[in-house]
């Protein structure tokens, strides 16, 4: 199960809720465990009630066109309303059936499904909330809404509720991942290592930056995956976030900058590295050497109870101290389902937290000297009970091709 049910009910007694309700894509799947392209589509497509009363059955909430999904990958939910879409002034069926009575297997489950949507004959998902709400006998409790414009859709029937934005609420639940979620984040990790492996190994003289981002994507793909980013470029042009001007030919001495990012199952592989394509140039060996200080004062620090503004500030303090004084840039954010996950993220403001066992966390550091060029590390660690544990082998040095 990707949900830690532990943590949510123990964030919702500390908030007083009664129920947790999901309707954006990333927290819908987290909290049913149901997965699906259609999620990431119709905005408000699905939703997800949690009750803190764990004899109320919780609920997903989905369309009727997801019954073949579900029949494949059902949701751990005990109840499921399937919903049709309302479409000028009645509704859009999605499946038809040849010789109903004779169905079996899959196809005989998909049919139930649809035929208990007939009788239910929900329009929109808003009448299905609605009801599922009432028959939880949430009509006037406490709730957490992560997209609080949702409860506009359900007319009067949270009228005598308390509705609490619970966005950031939901990412506080999420940090803290469940063995499944490891699990994903591991086969991540795995994945876009190999991957940029194979964009590491497409570095030459005259190659471009098009040319090695193609060969992270292409592997990306072969393995399954999905491109989420592929960040930075060579020579003067790493630095700068991912400049759209790919033609650049990389020449010796250049380094070559990689901030790349995959989802698999949803989930993300994050990571950054500095490469050079043959002998590293004085100041860039200078600049390394201040930033490996740095790497092995973040990441073996890195433990459960220090927190995040404290790490952040230690790191920066011993890349200067060593001989790098321009460097201003590291932080720590957890990764998931979102590329950054910490508490109280809102207006392109990251909040500090204190680090907890089985977060899985990134600690960014990452120079953009315009005019001479970047460098960037990074990788995902697992928060163990007394440390952290490595997520990539890559070597935390800079990598000579």
């Amino acid at each position: 199960m990707l949900l830690n049910r532990e943590r949510a009910l123990e964030i919702m007694d500390r908030e007083g809720l009664d129920a947790l309700v999901a309707v954006t894509a990333n927290n819908v799947y987290y909290l049913s465990d149901f997965e699906t392209d259609f999620l990431y589509d119709v905005p408000w497509v699905a939703c997800a009630i949690l009750p803190r009363d764990p004899s109320v059955p919780a609920c997903l909430i989905v369309t009727e066109i997801e019954a073949a999904v579900l029949v494949q990958r059902p949701t751990w939910m005990p109840e499921v309303k399937m919903y049709f879409f309302g479409i000028y002034g009645g509704v859009l069926k999605v499946h038809t059936f040849h010789q109903r009575d004779s169905l079996t297997g899959e196809d005989r489950a998909i049919s139930d499904m649809v035929a208990q949507a007939e009788r239910t004959g929900y329009a929109g998902i808003a009448e299905a909330a609605s009801a599922a709400i009432r028959e939880r006998g949430l009509g006037g409790a406490r709730i957490g809404l992560d997209d609080t414009r949702f409860a506009g859709l359900l007319g009067d029937t949270l009228s005598n509720a308390s509705v609490v934005d619970a966005t950031n609420l939901l990412l506080e639940i999420r940090m803290v991942k469940t063995a499944d979620e490891i699990a994903i984040l591991r086969e991540a990790a795995r994945k876009n290592q190999r991957a940029m492996e194979a964009a590491i190994a497409a570095i030459r003289d005259g190659a471009t930056w098009y040319e090695v981002s193609n060969a992270y994507e292409i592997e990306v793909a072969r393995q399954g995956a999905r491109v989420f980013a592929s960040f930075n470029g060579a020579g003067l042009r790493s630095a700068g976030a991912a400049r759209p001007d790919a033609r650049y030919p990389i020449q010796p001495g250049d380094q070559v900058c990689f901030d790349s990012m995959l989802k698999w199952r949803r989930y993300m592989g994050d990571a950054q590295r500095s490469v050079v394509l043959g002998e590293a140039p004085l100041r860039l060996r200078k600049a390394w050497d201040a930033y490996a200080a740095g790497i092995a004062e973040a990441y073996d620090t890195l433990r459960p109870g220090i927190a995040t503004g404290e790490l952040r500030d230690r790191t920066i303090r011993t890349v200067r101290d060593n001989g790098l004084p321009s460097f201003a840039l590291a932080f720590s954010h957890g990764i998931g389902l979102d590329h950054i996950e910490v508490p109280f993220i809102a207006g392109g403001t990251l909040g500090d937290f204190p680090v907890q066992q089985n977060m899985v966390l990134n600690i960014d550091m990452e120079l953009h000297e315009i005019g001479w060029g970047g460098l960037f590390f990074e990788e995902s660690m697992l928060v163990t009970a007394t440390g952290a544990e490595r997520l990539y082998t890559l070597p935390r040095a800079l990598i000579e091709v």
